[in-house]
């Protein structure tokens, strides 16, 4: 089938002349037409009016053969070329398909058939797995970091089995939820009194502050009840320089976290593992 295309490509020129055509039409009216001009120029006017018929009438003509020229070109088929060496015009083509075994003929190209999809591909895919969370490096020795780890429970218990280690007999006195612990020490070897305790042990983190002299005061206070002339503070924190001074007159030992890693390093490999799986609360 073939479609028409209106030819709309009317030359500029024309189309000037058309305008032309109707400015001098309008003049030719209003020298003809209006009671206040003069006689003389009614001539001029007729002779305007005429001229603009005449530029609008060739408008229109141009523009019906250009119409007939287009309704002509769109109904002539299209010739199809004579083969190599034969004699004569070319004749109209049956169809648009291409002559099958002419020489110079066009193939068309085949069209593929859509591939076959996997009725498996169709299927929604599975959500992916969340990500793994970050697995925390467990220490398998012992270091300072570890001590920031610890909760107070377990700086507790540590505390506790190091001074078992030491071949006390400890009795504790939890301070409750605020975190620390009493550990009265006990001579496994004593004779006599057996049920007096021979030094007593103060034990708590601190966490985020340093001990001075005013943490000590408990400590002394316990040592003068039971007129005990040794005790122990142990923390996780560090120590001040008043403090040192204050327990090294009083005739306790005080054991910072650099104490306490050193005294857990003199341990046996045996009693330091145990004492890292009470650190890590297994």
């Amino acid at each position: 089938m073939v479609t028409r295309t209106p030819d709309n490509t009317t030359p500029r020129s024309t189309r000037y002349l058309f305008v032309l055509g109707l400015v001098a039409m309008g003049l030719g009216f209003l020298l003809l037409l209006l009671p206040v001009t003069d006689a003389a120029m009614r001539p001029v006017g007729a002779v305007a009016l005429l001229f603009g018929i005449l530029l609008v009438g060739s408008y229109f003509l141009g523009r019906l053969k250009a119409e007939m020229s287009a309704d002509n070109r769109a109904a002539e088929p299209t010739w199809r070329k004579p083969a190599h060496g034969s004699a004569g015009y070319g004749s109209l083509p049956v169809s648009d398909a291409p002559v099958a075994g002419a020489r110079g003929a066009l193939a068309r190209p085949a069209v593929a058939a859509p591939a076959q999809v996997p009725q498996a591909a169709l299927l929604p895919l599975p959500p992916a797995p969340p990500p793994a969370a970050p697995a925390i490096a467990v220490p398998a020795s012992w270091t300072l970091a570890l001590f920031d780890r610890m909760s107070a429970q377990q700086f507790d218990a540590v505390c506790e089995a190091l001074f078992a280690q030491s071949g006390f007999e400890t009795r504790c006195q939890s301070h409750g939820a605020t975190g620390g612990v009493t550990i009265w020490l006990y001579s496994r070897h004593a004779q006599q009194g057996k049920d007096s305790p021979v030094a007593v042990a103060l034990c708590k983190q601190w966490p985020g502050q340093p001990v001075g002299v005013r943490e000590l005061h408990p400590l002394l206070e316990l040592m003068a009840s039971r007129q005990l002339k040794r005790g122990t503070c142990a923390t996780s924190a560090i120590c001040t320089d008043n403090a040192r001074k204050f327990a090294k007159y009083n005739g306790i030992n005080l054991l910072d976290r650099q104490a306490v890693l050193d005294l857990i390093a003199r341990r046996s490999p045996v009693q330091q593992q145990a004492l890292l799986a009470l650190a890590q609360g297994s």
